[in-house]
């Protein structure tokens, strides 16, 4: 299993700053089409499902989106709930979705661009503040989807500009307990961006 996936039964198993991404996410989308990209194994997907959106979550590791499906499809209770399909997050592309969730994946990716142009209209996306959390190679040695690289929040906010997004919000997690504020003066960074009228 690839290392940033929590395996969790339950939403609430799930580590705390990782669950109030998507309690913050989940907030701001109701009744959308979204699209939750580096989803692991499903518990933020089956959050904003019910939050009322219809969810598909989208992972490159085939054992996450197995679990996925098992302990978070809703099949089981015979109710639909999140969609989950096994993919490469820079080669999934769809015009079906509004929104397009993604949490600490962008800062993985050589081409993360290729991931923000999917044809949404909403963006809400966490990655690494180089200025709370300065990006150093060797502490992602050996892991299977390394780190590339951290984003200052000039940066980020240019990635989601540069994809033809408006960052309307900027909140950040100061440490790893989760906590979510407004400003940019954290480990991780949040912002909620949107394109269009």
């Amino acid at each position: 299993m690839a290392n940033d996936r929590l395996m969790v039964r339950k939403f609430e198993d799930a580590r705390a700053d990782h669950r109030k991404r998507y309690e913050f996410a989940a907030e701001r989308l109701k009744g959308l089409r979204v699209l939750d990209i580096a989803c692991g194994c499903g518990y933020g997907s089956w959050f904003l499902h019910q939050a009322g959106n219809e969810v598909t979550g989208v992972d490159i590791e085939p054992e996450a989106i197995a679990w996925a499906k098992e302990h978070f499809s809703g099949e089981k209770e015979d109710s639909p709930g999140p969609t989950f399909i096994q993919a490469d997050a820079q080669k999934f592309h769809s015009r079906i979705y509004n929104a397009l969730v993604t949490f600490e994946t962008l800062e993985h990716l050589d081409y993360p661009q290729v991931l923000l142009d999917n044809w949404v209209s909403q963006v809400i996306a966490s990655v690494p503040n180089q200025e709370g959390y300065p990006f150093k190679a060797h502490r992602f040695e050996g892991d299977k989807y390394p780190h590339k690289r951290h984003y200052k929040p000039q940066e980020f906010e240019e990635l989601l500009t540069k994809a033809g997004f408006k960052v309307k919000e900027k909140f950040c997690q100061k440490d790893k307990l989760g906590e979510i504020s407004e400003g940019t003066e954290g480990m991780f960074l949040i912002y909620v961006a949107t394109k269009g009228a």
